[in-house]
């Protein structure tokens, strides 16, 4: 699980399953690959944030309403994921386009 904190105090989280990749002939002769390093999951936030703002830029996107502060202020029952689907499809895009090295996505 890896982790970007904008500096408006926008959050994303990035989980990557390791366990069922496969291994190429150079990778077997390596050493064991221990985890990710930074320059390979930046373009993968950089390309959520974008996505985000792009969300944002949308006038009928209420981004309170998918507060959780907001929703445990006013004491509301329910969910508050983002559910555009366009914004889904671009997250979905995003996951299978990155792979470990990919420098834009």
């Amino acid at each position: 699980m890896y982790g970007w904190l904008t500096n408006t105090g926008i959050k994303f989280v990035i989980v990557v399953d390791m366990e069922g990749r496969p291994t190429s002939a150079t990778d077997s002769r390596n050493s064991a690959i221990v985890g990710l390093r930074d320059a390979d999951l930046k373009p993968a936030f950089r390309a959520l944030q974008s996505a985000y703002i792009g969300l944002l830029r949308n006038p009928f996107y209420d981004p309170d309403h998918h507060s959780p502060s907001v929703a445990n202020a006013e004491r509301k029952v329910g969910s508050t994921q983002i559910t555009s689907r366009r914004f889904i499809n671009e997250v979905e895009r995003i996951g299978s386009a990155w792979f470990p090295g990919v420098t834009a996505i």
